[in-house]
């Protein structure tokens, strides 16, 4: 039988076991702050691609459906607080009782992300049956923040969209400062 000197040692010096969870703690230290703006990002991206996706569904809808008779088509914003809002699509009548709800989105599905600022005529917009233009004549646009993170739709009055950052908001994700 060997001596128990010869037998190989088997776990970790308290030492060694200090090293690694310094060396861990340090590391988490730097990913953790990364992490949390790179979620902040993603949200606000998340929910304004949204905004963007379901006005140009509605004015598409507004198009293919246009007609004298055919059912208006509206894109409604609904703003309480800048944690309190949602974003609705609707037929017929202005998103109220006998209204077809076509899509939505609210606060509730996008964790932090507040809707800061939003123009009069995106509170309710009527698209033209025939063209699908919108009921405005001005640049119109609704604002969305998630921590230090800020993007902006913005849409012109022949309906173009474009998300950008307001000017002053910190560069993120190749965004051209709004205009």
């Amino acid at each position: 039988m060997l001596p128990t000197l010869f037998y190989p040692k088997r776990g970790f010096s308290l030492i060694e076991l200090l090293v690694t969870l310094l060396v861990l703690g340090i590391v988490l230290g730097i990913a953790i702050p990364s992490f949390t703006g790179m979620m902040q990002r993603y949200r606000l991206q998340s929910a304004a691609l949204q905004a963007q996706n379901d006005w140009l569904f509605a004015r598409s809808t507004a198009v293919k459906y246009g007609g004298v008779h055919s059912p208006a088509v509206f894109y409604m914003a609904k703003r309480l607080s800048n944690t309190d809002w949602s974003l609705a699509v609707c037929s017929i009548n202005a998103c109220q009782e006998g209204s077809t709800l076509l899509r939505q989105q609210q606060a509730t599905e996008h964790k932090g992300v507040e809707l800061i600022a939003l123009s009069d005529a995106i509170k309710e917009n009527k698209f033209h049956n025939y063209n699908g233009l919108p009921n405005f004549t001005t640049l119109q646009f609704i604002s969305f923040q998630s921590g230090q993170y800020q993007l902006q739709l913005q849409i012109t009055a022949t309906g173009l969209s474009t998300l950008c950052r307001p000017k002053g908001s910190i560069t993120f994700g190749g965004y051209a400062e709004c205009v």
